[in-house]
């Protein structure tokens, strides 16, 4: 079998600021730049994130929100908290945690609106900072 054929992989993660303003239509646009990227590019949702921002949002932001995770051609992926990462993530702390292990791991943008903290724990580079227009 030959190994030639490439893999998805993870270019941009959401944290939980991210998914709140998706939910209340803001980062459709990121969203949409990498579906229309190679075909092989995918948005990573940590799940802790999805978690918390499921409950911020009104009842038809909240379906939206659930809708992007759940569409059978979505480009995201929820991510598993794993055993180990759960004491990382608590480290770093709850808003930034698993989203941060996410991005390291996968070598992935991280989508934030809190850029400052999530340069904490990683790389400027890493980091993409979200702004409403």
């Amino acid at each position: 079998m030959s190994d030639d054929l490439e893999q998805p992989q993870i270019r941009v993660i959401l944290d939980v600021t991210a998914l709140t303003a998706y939910a209340r239509l803001t980062v459709g646009e990121l969203i949409a730049t990498v579906e229309e990227d190679d075909g092989l590019s995918l948005v990573g949702i940590p799940v802790s994130h999805f978690m918390a921002a499921h409950w911020q949002p009104e009842a038809d932001e909240r379906t939206r929100l659930i809708s992007m995770v759940i569409r059978p051609a979505a480009v995201t992926v929820l991510l598993p908290m794993l055993g180990t990462d759960t004491l990382e993530a608590l480290e770093i702390g709850h808003v930034m945690g698993q989203a941060v292990i996410a991005a390291r791991r996968s070598g992935a943008y991280l989508a934030t609106y809190d850029g400052d903290e999530a340069r904490r724990y990683l790389p400027g580079s890493g980091v993409l900072d979200l702004l409403d227009k």
